[in-house]
């Protein structure tokens, strides 16, 4: 019986805008929780509890690292943001911030302050604006001064001392004049904190940036926060996030600290790029087509001003008027940046004094669907449209989902309805490990993003997974033990002097704990360095029966306190594990917060969706198997598939008379490779489908499939058995 091969089963990934029938053999109809890996299609790793719980629900969540190589997690809640050190998360809300009522010069020892209400009756201040012309330097030059006081009376700070800290840091402090609404801010044990921010779940969410290792944060509503640095251009998880420094004279002093805001602001070159102001008081409450650019920095210090009134330095602004829509989102590509309206794109690029910018429109017709919709990658910017998802190399703007899902996907992104908000809560994040874009939205029945559409850059491929309820996603590092739930079973060594030889305690082997989650097996094998130790019992931190140099390895000395990790079996050379229990902390992964269980996931971890078995599928329908017009008999499929164990996966056989006939499915069968070759079935039609799926804690990979077809002959529409 002659057989119909299916081959090259990654090729081409999910179409579902096309009819099953028409589409190329090795398409696929449906599926979910699966991605292309080179020529086959694999299912979903997993994902784990990685942190433990944060206090507050987590909308944003950014990784950070210092210029001293240590590694910080940042979440940021409607009101609240907190920092993760590796070990806990602490509460770095913004600082009650207040201005000057009234201009002080550089001697003054009483400053006033408009509320002073949370500052306590002595402590430390810090006021950052611009000189107007005082000793201590020369006018227009922006300065930096940390201020003690000793008493305070209603709003007035009294015994003062000028200048009492840092004299000789990064940025310097020293006696200087400051104008009128200049921010005040407490510092040190000054610092109290405040839960008034005012992002919100749609329109108003958190966007950050790194300018030159400074952390900027900010979410449309509230001032720009930043993470102050110390002189060392070192930020302390003791130290509460801040408004931006010299941020009250983004435009005309009278416009007030308060007053002036931006949905989102961008690090480019050394300059900070603010888009969509709201209140610029020379146009209005709102102008959501303005770009203003601040003064350049250096490294680790905020820019000088944001001040375009200021000839001397080249902060600046530019209206955006060639289109009517509202500026969404922006980022630097190469040597330009990118600049998305909801209906356009601009190129803004870099040409110096006296206009420190040019603009350009690239597309006057297609726009960012929201905030947080654009991010770059090796090939340039991807971003969610109104209608398609886009490619944008800064030159051409290519879309990507038409004639694959565009209808499909937007279909649920909007539910047929532009006018519910849910779908600004969409998002895209990038995957480098796996060349992958994630586009993450609610479905129609959610108003938390619940689901992504992957994007295979290298293949030009996409497929679907399933998300915890995510407000956001980000990339970056995770220590082997963040501090909530390990990752993979591992253990530190507790042996004074573990030799070539086994221990001296009778062939057992000592460790700090074996009881995190997931834990150790009860038999195995342990690595420590390059020498691999079978086991054959477990107590809470002893493993038993141990042999040592197992697997052709050499029995070696290990210093204490190593890693023991435990073996895991692996895939080939793409290095995705089967169930490996020792990552690579070198390589980034995706990071989920979940806002409605408020925790924090990494991906790529096991084969669950946390705790709870993962659903897997793929599935084709509208096989013509070579004849579209015949009756044809399948007695068998053959899948060519990779199955982590000795565990099995389901196939559903699907047979038709007519395109406009439902498929009716036949299964599932059980299908272990291990032990079987087919999948034997009687099934007859003029068209069919296959579909393979999972249910349980398993990985699997399909590399092709055949059908074992005879020819039946014309029949009409009736199915034969």
């Amino acid at each position: 019986m002659p057989l119909v091969p299916i081959e090259q089963v990654g090729q081409v990934g999910i179409i579902q805008d096309v009819p099953p029938y028409e589409l190329p053999p090795n398409a696929w109809s449906g599926g979910n929780n699966v991605r292309v890996l080179d020529s086959g299609i694999k299912k979903i790793r997993g994902y784990t509890e990685a942190l433990k719980t944060i206090t507050f629900p987590p909308y944003y969540i950014t990784p950070y690292e210092d210029s001293a190589g240590t590694y910080y997690w940042l979440a940021f809640g409607q009101n609240k943001a907190a920092v993760w050190d590796s070990s806990s998360w602490t509460d770095i809300t913004r600082q009650t911030t207040t201005t000057l009522n009234g201009a002080i010069n550089s001697s003054a020892t009483t400053i006033t302050l408009t509320d002073a209400s949370s500052f306590p009756s002595s402590g430390t201040i810090a006021i950052g604006t611009r000189q107007v012309g005082a000793s201590g330097g020369a006018a227009n030059t922006n300065y930096y001064e940390e201020i003690t006081y000793s008493g305070k009376s209603t709003n007035d700070l009294t015994g003062c001392t000028r200048a009492s800290l840092n004299p000789t840091g990064n940025p310097p402090t020293y006696p200087a004049a400051h104008e009128d609404l200049s921010v005040v801010t407490p510092i040190g044990t000054t610092a109290t904190t405040d839960n008034d921010y005012a992002a919100t779940e749609n329109t108003r969410r958190w966007t950050t940036t790194n300018l030159n290792g400074l952390l900027i944060a900010t979410n449309g509503y509230d001032a720009p926060q930043m993470w102050p640095l110390n002189s060392s251009g070192i930020p302390s998880k003791t130290i509460p996030l801040r408004e931006l420094q010299n941020w009250s004279v983004a435009t005309t002093k009278e416009a007030g600290a308060s007053t002036n805001k931006c949905e989102v602001i961008r690090s480019f070159r050394t300059f900070l790029v603010g888009i969509n102001w709201t209140n610029v008081v020379a146009r209005g409450n709102v102008e959501p087509r303005i770009v203003k650019w601040s003064s350049a920095a250096n490294y680790g210090s905020t820019p000088f001003t944001w001040n375009s009134l200021d000839a001397t330095l080249d902060a600046d602004e530019y209206e955006l008027a060639d289109t009517p829509g509202a500026i969404l989102d922006g980022l630097p590509l190469g040597d330009s940046f990118l600049i998305y309206k909801n209906d356009s794109i601009y190129v803004m690029n870099y040409v110096g004094t006296p206009y420190i910018f040019s603009f350009k429109l690239l597309s006057p017709t297609i726009g960012a669907l929201c905030k947080n919709s654009v991010v770059d990658f090796e090939g340039g910017h991807f971003f969610m449209g109104n209608s398609n998802f886009y490619l944008c190399n800064g030159q051409t703007v290519t879309p990507l989902l038409t004639g694959k899902l565009r209808r499909a996907v937007f279909d649920e992104i909007v539910a047929g309805d532009l006018s519910d908000p849910s779908w600004q809560k969409s998002f895209v994040v990038a995957d480098h490990v796996h060349k992958e874009i994630l586009a993450c939205y609610p479905t129609e029945s959610s108003t938390v993003v619940n689901k992504a559409v992957i994007w295979n850059w290298e293949k030009n491929t996409f497929t679907f997974r399933d998300l915890p309820e995510t407000s956001h996603i980000s990339t970056g590092i995770l220590a082997a033990n963040p501090g909530g739930k390990l990752w993979g079973a591992q253990a530190v060594l507790n042996e004074a002097s573990m030799t070539a030889i086994a221990p001296a305690d009778g062939g057992n082997l000592t460790v700090v704990s074996t009881t995190a989650d997931p834990a150790f097996t009860t038999s195995g094998t342990l690595i420590l360095d390059d020498e691999q130790i079978t086991y054959t019992g477990k107590t809470s931190t002893t493993f038993t029966g141990i042999a040592r140099g197992a697997n052709s390895t050499t029995a070696a000395i290990h210093t204490n306190s190593i890693k023991v990790n435990q073996v895991g079996k692996s895939w080939d050379e793409d290095s995705e594990a089967w169930g490996s229990s020792d990552y690579d902390t070198h390589l980034e992964n995706l990071v989920f917060a979940d806002v409605s269980n408020t925790k924090f996931y990494r991906d790529n971890a096991g084969n669950k969706e946390d705790t709870s078995n993962m659903t897997a599928y793929i599935e084709r329908s509208g096989y013509d198997l070579g004849d579209p017009q015949t009756v044809k008999f399948v007695s068998a499929v053959y899948p060519q598939i990779e199955i982590s164990g000795n565990n099995t996966v389901n196939v559903y056989i699907g047979r038709q008379m007519s395109t406009e006939e439902a498929i009716t499915w036949e299964g599932p069968t059980t299908f272990n490779p291990n032990s079987q070759s087919k999948v034997s079935c009687r099934v007859s039609g003029k068209y069919f489908g296959v579909r393979v799926e999972s249910d349980t804690d398993v990985d699997w990979r399909l590399h092709g499939l055949a059908f074992d077809v005879q020819q039946k002959g014309l029949r009409g529409s009736r199915a034969h058995q």
